[in-house]
């Protein structure tokens, strides 16, 4: 696992739509948001939690977001993160957990 300091930003889900199939889609995505400064472990290989219903979830970051930040995060939304060597990456979030009073933890 590695941990790095970085910073973040965020896109925020479109209006959802139905399709054809009966599934509902989220719209296009707008521009990136600014987030803050973070926290963010990388794992190789990827982190395996198994949901409440049973499914496997795999992931390879967590991002650990200061509880002062006031966006609004939401499952499925794409995160761009840049690590403070200047590496970058984006991922779509898979959870998060705002249950910590200290910080809020995203997986993706």
């Amino acid at each position: 696992m590695s941990r790095y300091n970085g910073t973040f930003k965020y896109k925020q889900l479109g209006e959802l739509t139905k399709g054809a199939n009966g599934f509902y889609t989220a719209g296009a995505d707008g521009d990136w948001l600014p987030g803050c400064e973070c926290q963010i472990d990388k794992q190789i290989p990827a982190k395996q939690k198994i949901g409440t219903d049973g499914q496997m979830h795999a992931y390879t970051y967590d991002v650990f977001i200061p509880k002062h930040f006031n966006g609004t995060l939401e499952l499925n939304a794409q995160v761009q993160i840049t690590c403070e060597d200047g590496s970058c990456d984006e991922f779509t979030i898979q959870g998060i957990d705002n249950l910590n009073r200290r910080y809020i933890e995203l997986w993706g």
